[in-house]
């Protein structure tokens, strides 16, 4: 029942430790802040860290000189789960099971609309916040479900060198060897040199949106960086070692050599990469199939957005293939501290974020200055209804004092379409190709079995933590070296050595904890 503080109450200010974000120019000095002390009752401070690096380092420093810690540590990035249950059983952090159960009012709301009512990712969510042997929640999760966000795989095709060629975009592997050869030979930008790279894009195991690899990857067998494993009847493997991930290398690194696929998608940047899309009025097209974030791809007004249309995932090569890899994360750096005195209060405006009115004012801005209410019937920017219009599209991404830049609460993008303005030809296309783009990995299969997360004790996090990120870096440079010709998939040494390697990174271990954590899930 808002507000939480009533007027004659006694007032109660709660600190909010936050990464400083470039675009916020003033979190004091807030619209939303403001909003939320009117709608709460209550009066935020703030304590700012540096960035997401600097916040577990800054905190630990706190303890450490028994400092008072802010009553709430809002999406702090560094301060793992694993981390969070570490404090929280020293006594650093507040449990907030008794809350979860008593005030998660707009949680649970959020949950069932981003979930169409099925109760079983609720559960499974605070189950995970628990962790093992039923410890104490000590963290507040964040889920945000979106057109982008949920999609890994965002890779777009020059239709006019298709149309030029007479060719279609690739659906199978063969098919993407046949497109690449012709970019590669057949002169598609017309400018008798050549010039053109065939596919490309940024190859990382973070940022899996600009990945052509992982692309191809799921053409063999399902493959998704961010979780590394894969569930079928409950048991859990690993696709680093197998039959299907080796023959995925092979095909990458038959590309290379051929020079359908170059070196600069491993080192090149960020602005590099989205130059070669967008080139200088009057200079030729040189990339084929790009990989890039869909939302980002296109500077504004680029005639690129006409020659590129957006890829589907490819195919099954392998009985194991055929997947588009999708992304619903469930982030735990959100926490409450056991200095907070009203730590029921702070957990009420946790839950509040969950609320629709507090989720479209931090990502939307302030309503009737940067959007409105959508008449019934404008079309929307996902095909259906609007729901609201845009007076400001640029209240989340620019800098300002409108909001805070960083939605930290459960919601679903999917549910608030905004309304586009038909008359703009340019950004009606672009919305109707992202759409599309959504779409075709919507619409791709998926395994019946997905290994989303598992449940690990804090012992699990310890051993784990002695070796995976050594384990995963080296899979990752592996398969760099593997792809790029520095060592040869073709090769039944090179790959015994690799694999010889896993082993030594303590693989087996790594996939028997997840095994164990998943079988948490079932009991």
């Amino acid at each position: 029942e808002l507000p939480f503080v009533k007027p004659g109450e006694e007032p109660v200010t709660i600190t909010i430790g936050i990464v400083t974000s470039g675009l916020v120019t003033d979190y004091k000095d807030n619209a939303y802040t403001k909003w939320l002390e009117e709608q709460t009752g209550l009066n935020l401070e703030f304590i700012q860290f540096a960035d997401y690096k600097a916040a577990p380092t800054q905190v630990a420093l706190m303890i450490a000189a028994g400092e008072k810690l802010p009553d709430i540590l809002y999406r702090t990035g560094g301060i793992s789960k694993q981390q969070g249950e570490t404090y929280g059983q020293q006594g650093y952090f507040a449990p907030l099971t008794e809350y979860f159960e008593k005030y998660a009012h707009y949680f649970r709301q959020s949950y069932d609309e981003v979930y169409d009512g099925d109760p079983a990712p609720l559960e499974l969510t605070l189950r995970r916040c628990a962790g093992a042997d039923n410890q104490p929640i000590f963290c507040f999760p964040f889920l945000l479900r979106g057109q982008w966000s949920d999609v890994e795989l965002q890779g777009w095709i020059n239709q006019d060198w298709l149309d030029k060629l007479g060719l279609k975009a690739p659906e199978t592997i063969d098919e993407l060897y046949d497109v690449l050869v012709a970019f590669r030979d057949g002169d598609p930008n017309g400018n008798g040199k050549k010039d053109e790279i065939p596919i490309v894009g940024r190859t990382s195991h973070t940022y899996e949106a600009t990945d052509p690899l992982n692309w191809i990857i799921n053409a063999y067998t399902y493959f998704d960086d961010h979780v590394h494993f894969v569930a079928n009847n409950r048991t859990i493997t690993s696709p680093y070692n197998s039959d299907e991930y080796r023959e995925a290398l092979k095909f990458i690194n038959k590309l290379y050599k051929e020079g359908l696929i170059t070196q600069i998608s491993w080192t090149q940047s960020d602005s590099e990469l989205k130059g070669l899309i967008n080139p200088m009025e009057g200079e030729p097209y040189l990339a084929g199939i790009v990989f890039y974030y869909s939302t980002k791809i296109f500077t504004d007004g680029s005639d690129a957005l006409r020659a590129y249309t957006p890829l589907k995932p490819l195919k099954a090569e392998t009985p194991k293939g055929g997947y588009a890899a999708n992304y619903y994360d469930r982030i735990m750096t959100t926490y409450i501290t056991a200095d907070c005195e009203r730590p029921d209060l702070a957990f009420k405006l946790l839950d509040f974020f969950c609320s629709s009115d507090a989720y479209l004012r931090q990502r939307y801005g302030e309503f009737g200055v940067d959007w409105v209410w959508a008449e019934p019937g404008r079309p929307g920017h996902r095909g259906g209804e609007a729901k609201i219009k845009l007076l400001n599209p640029m209240a989340y991404s620019e800098q300002n004092a409108q909001c805070w830049h960083s939605v930290g609460t459960v919601a679903s993008e999917l549910d608030w379409q905004y309304e586009i303005d038909e008359s703009d030809e340019w950004n009606t296309l672009r919305v109707k190709k992202l759409n599309q783009l959504y779409q075709n990995s919507m619409d791709a299969p998926i395994p019946d079995e997905v290994f989303d997360f598992a449940i690990y004790s804090l012992s699990d996090y310890e051993e784990r933590s002695e070796f995976a990120s050594d384990l995963t870096t080296y899979v990752f440079h592996r398969r760099s070296e593997f792809c790029t010709g520095t060592l040869d998939p073709n090769s039944d040494a090179d790959w015994q050595e690799y694999l010889d390697g896993l082993q030594a990174l303590h693989y087996d271990r790594w996939i028997e904890l997840a095994q164990i954590g998943y079988n948490r899930l079932f009991e």
